[in-house]
């Protein structure tokens, strides 16, 4: 039935977009004597391991491992000066699952049963992307509907960006993050009152309700190669009893509490005052309402008991039960932006960069223990914290290299210190193991060749706390305003550290590296 209703958005997907995007078609028509804009685009990717003899590993595979397609449409309506409607539509389809469905290395590891999860994003959210009209009349916004709103000055970072979930089900390589943003439907009000004085311009006030009209929360890559598919994390208990000395963990059966649609119980609300200061855009922020991911414990190991099944290289894989349940979220903070003209160079073509800042006090947030020794599967703490970052963008010159284009760099640091009350590490809502403190780096650099046509770029993500690192090697041509080639690389490597060797940070991911390929087809 699920597959029956995948091919039915598929087909539904293509006569839609081959109706309103046909080249001899308008790209603005009129409606109702008002201008309806429509724009899209469609991308068929691959991805190849790049793991040396891929099929002695259980998790990952041999080959062509993703064949992901995007169809995107968006259509943008003008009805009055104060009155505007704004649609998108998106599908989402994993070809490998066709591709490698009679592939036995693929059936074996279990990652054929993962297809309803990850082969068509066919439910109603995932294919409506946005949908919402927006009024303005004189100095007030309204917006109500499916929409995303953005908060943070980061990239990658979620710091103060925590209003709209995400979607990682199709794994890490997307450094265009904010395709990954869930919108969701949402009621954002924002009042100017056009102050203006010599230290403060752009003074506006925002206020952000969800009234939890459907129950979307993040989606992230599950256990198991039968929940997660190829992107499923490597996890190994050590189990000297266990054949081979280790125990996998599998799929996940999970018991988590949720708040009924429209229930008060899921209500969220978020302010935010921004305007410009002394020459720097500056935020002050607060939230209050429930973290996006769930926090889960081990439910009572012995009722039910545990099930455990034999992978195909014979290993055990264990299929833990969680409990857990959305906590609550409260936190106050601020951002600020600004350039900073002190450090223009001309030896470095004269540009100021810009530094980006954010951060907030976060009260009672809820952490689990539930892989300590012994498992203590009955305990949540909370524990207030801080989370902050800086970035800075620059261009600058480096002629021996670039004689006619800036390099782009943009550093960021990302520092979150949880108040502990002792020496142990406690997992969070991405079941992440964190310690009092945790620091976390990243480095973006692109340039542009042959009019601005070739960009080559460079990503590294390195987790200080683990050791451990994620790049990105990416190259990509526009062949002309409606084609794009993309062609790029993904690894990931971890430090065989003595006191946590496993199951922490990219170390999950070390046999997923990729080799990728993208095409992208713009209509506008």
């Amino acid at each position: 039935m699920n597959r029956k209703r995948g091919l039915i958005s598929i087909l539904v997907a293509s006569v839609i977009i081959s109706l309103w995007v046909c080249p001899g078609m308008a790209r603005e028509v009129m409606l109702f004597g008002k201008p309806l804009t429509l724009l899209g685009y469609a991308t068929q990717g691959a991805s190849v391991s790049l793991k040396p003899n891929a099929d002695g590993y259980y998790d990952t595979e041999k080959g062509l491992q993703m064949a992901l397609m995007n169809l995107f449409i968006e259509g943008d309506y003008k009805a009055a000066d104060t009155l505007k409607f704004y649609t998108s539509v998106k599908l989402t389809t994993d070809w490998a699952y066709q591709i490698k469905a009679n592939d036995a290395s693929w059936s074996d590891k279990l990652f054929d049963k993962s297809k309803n999860h990850l082969n068509v994003d066919g439910q109603y959210w995932q294919v409506l992307n946005e949908a919402h009209f927006t009024f303005t009349p004189g100095n007030f916004f309204f917006r109500l509907g499916k929409q995303v709103v953005s908060w943070g000055e980061m990239d990658g970072f979620r710091v103060m960006d925590q209003i709209n979930p995400l979607d990682v089900r199709h794994g890490l390589g997307d450094i265009e993050f904010e395709n990954n943003i869930i919108p969701i439907w949402l009621l954002r009000t924002e009042f100017y009152p056009r102050i203006s004085t010599k230290w403060l311009q752009d003074l506006a006030f925002e206020f952000v309700f969800n009234f939890n009209a459907d129950n979307i929360y993040d989606q992230g890559i599950r256990t198991g190669n039968d929940g997660g598919g190829i992107w499923a994390p490597n996890i190994r208990i050590p189990d000297p009893a266990a054949p081979f000395g280790e125990v996998r963990v599998g799929s996940d059966i999970s018991d988590i509490e949720q708040p009924g649609r429209f229930n008060h119980k899921g209500y969220e609300y978020a302010f935010r005052a921004k305007g410009v200061v002394h020459d720097t855009i500056l935020t002050l922020n607060a939230f209050y309402g429930y973290e996006n991911s769930p926090i889960v414990k081990f439910a009572d190991p012995t009722n039910p008991f545990p099930v455990v099944t034999v992978a195909s290289d014979g290993k055990l894989l264990l299929h833990p039960y969680f409990a857990g349940k959305y906590p609550l979220f409260r936190f106050v903070g601020m951002t600020a932006s600004r350039d900073l003209p002190f450090l223009k160079a001309t030896s470095l073509g004269n540009v100021a960069p810009v530094v980006r800042l954010e951060s907030f006090y976060a009260y009672k947030n809820t952490f689990s223990d539930f892989f300590s020794t012994p498992p203590s599967y009955n305990i949540f703490k909370k524990f207030d914290e801080v989370r902050a970052a800086m970035g800075i963008d620059w261009k600058v010159r480096i002629r021996p290299l670039n004689e006619r284009a800036y390099f782009f760099i943009s550093p960021q640091i990302y520092y979150r210190w949880i108040n502990l009350s002792g020496p142990q590490d406690w997992y969070d809502t991405a079941v992440t193991k964190v310690g009092k403190n945790n620091w976390t780096g990243s480095l973006y650099l692109n340039t542009l060749y042959l009019n601005a046509k070739l960009t080559p770029s460079f990503f590294w993500l390195h987790d200080f706390y683990y050791r451990s690192d994620m790049f990105k090697l990416q190259m990509t041509y526009d062949w002309s305003s409606s084609w794009r080639f993309t062609l790029g690389t993904l690894l990931f490597s971890a430090k065989d550290l003595i006191d946590f060797k496993t199951n922490n940070s990219f170390d999950l991911f070390t046999n997923k590296n990729q080799l990728f390929f993208k095409i992208t087809y713009k209509w506008q």
